[in-house]
């Protein structure tokens, strides 16, 4: 029987390259999907909550666009938009974070995944998730203790008086999720052989 090369597979719905899940099917590596897995109801919720930082995305770019409209049309540019922007990508980024985690977005080198065999990749899945989960928890429960005294100090941004202390409580959270995700990441890697096989770390 004569095997399809990679032209002549059909394209992919997500907008992904024929060649690049051939490869992956010969090695027995498909692409990565995270906590998210194969199940709608996670993917919906995932969705619904990537409205958050897409909507403050959305913000930025219209203060952006508003601040260089008046500078250069009116010279009057908007007070304080440095300062409003620079805590718009604080809470971006922290609401992106769990986000991504669940998806499993985050930079990965799959150098050896083709030469490592399926017991190496599963402990590595187990290994490195669970390292990722226990820096996360250190980290939100640091930038939880110091967005306590943030708060108790007062500190504020300059110009409208934006907590500081809350943006650094929302970093924590967002470390909690996160450790959390990684911690079910590295359970579901240790008990689904196919997940492991299909995951990228």
């Amino acid at each position: 029987m004569q095997s399809k090369s990679a032209t002549d597979l059909p394209p992919d719905p997500s907008g992904g390259s024929p060649r690049g899940h051939a490869v992956a099917d010969a090695e027995g590596i498909g692409p990565p999907t995270g906590l998210l897995g194969e199940y709608p109801a996670l993917q919906r919720a995932e969705r619904w909550l990537s409205l958050a930082p897409a909507v403050v995305l959305f913000a930025m770019m219209a203060l952006t666009f508003a601040n260089v409209f008046l500078r250069y049309l009116f010279r009057a540019p908007l007070s304080g938009a440095l300062e409003i922007l620079s805590y718009l990508m604080g809470l971006l980024v922290f609401m992106s974070l769990p986000l991504v985690t669940a998806r499993g977005e985050h930079v990965r080198i799959s150098l050896l995944d083709s030469v490592m065999p399926g017991w190496l990749r599963r402990l590595r899945g187990v290994v490195f998730n669970l390292v990722l989960a226990v820096a996360s928890g250190l980290l939100g429960w640091r930038m939880w203790l110091f967005g306590e005294r943030l708060m108790s100090w007062g500190d504020k941004t300059q110009q409208y008086g934006l907590s500081l202390g809350g943006l650094a409580a929302m970093f924590a959270v967002s470390c909690a999720i996160m450790a959390l995700i990684f911690a079910l990441t590295a359970l579901k890697a240790a008990l689904s052989r196919d997940f492991v096989n299909r995951m990228d770390i």
